[in-house]
């Protein structure tokens, strides 16, 4: 089987929410469906609930044997922050029993929440690739920082791979 037949048989079962195989796989196809597995989350902190810090946290855990892999995370508000000061947003990994704030920081800038209004922000990875990987059990919250006045709507989507 050739990859392009594999991966047209992956997108038919997809469109029929049907993921069983009509034949076994060998190793180099167990890969490439490996690679493009998806997994998108999403999380909304909706309305003025967004200018409230304590409305921010942990939204996602990890209850897989499988290690996933952060591949890209995108931010958009409706609303921009007004405070004078520096207001954003920053995506955390939490291990074992950490808390909120004391993860790593998974984007190399935060996303600027003081930007322009329902403009897509598209985060830049931090470049240590073990920071991107969630074991069973890690968690991913959102981290915000300054005062967050005016700032409304915030949606953010993270793609995870397997």
């Amino acid at each position: 089987m050739t990859i392009q037949e594999l991966q047209k048989e992956i997108e038919g079962l997809k469109r029929k929410n049907n993921f069983q195989l009509r034949f076994p796989l060998d190793v180099q196809s167990k890969r490439i469906i490996k690679n493009t597995v998806e997994l998108p989350i999403t999380v909304r902190v909706q309305g003025t609930d967004a200018a409230t810090a304590s409305n921010y946290g942990i939204f996602f855990v990890n209850p897989l044997e499988t290690i996933l892999r952060i591949h890209s995370i995108a931010e958009v508000h409706q609303v921009a922050g007004s405070d004078a000061g520096t207001v954003s947003l920053q995506i955390e990994r939490l291990q074992g029993t950490e808390a909120l704030d004391a993860g790593d920081a998974l984007l190399s800038t935060a996303f600027d929440l003081k930007g322009t209004a329902n403009t897509v922000q598209y985060g830049t990875l931090v470049s240590n690739g073990e920071l991107l990987q969630l074991n069973k059990g890690d968690r991913l919250a959102l981290k915000d920082s300054g005062v967050l006045t005016a700032v409304e709507n915030v949606c953010i989507s993270i793609i995870l791979k397997l």
